[in-house]
């Protein structure tokens, strides 16, 4: 599943300027911005119903679940997606 997730982070990527990288190992993906809003994204995303994690201020965390599957990716990436129109 790691480059489903990536892939689909990696468009996530394409489409928001502000999204400077995307990096992962296995499921465990990072995406950075190229400022702190970091906080708002986390707000937007819990607001969305998606949980990640900020460890940095420019930074937020996936950590899905090992049997997540493209359908759940899909949905997360949407949330995500939703999250993001709203910086």
């Amino acid at each position: 599943m790691e480059p489903y997730l990536l892939g689909r982070l990696n468009d996530v990527k394409d489409r928001f300027s502000f999204v400077t990288e995307v990096r992962g190992k296995g499921l465990l993906a990072a995406m950075d911005f190229d400022d702190a809003i970091s906080g708002q994204v986390l707000t937007n995303c819990n607001e969305a119903g998606l949980l990640l994690n900020g460890p940095r201020p420019n930074t937020i965390r996936f950590m899905p679940p090992l049997n997540i599957t493209p359908a759940e990716i899909d949905e997360g990436v949407g949330r995500l997606e939703q999250a993001l129109e709203k910086i």
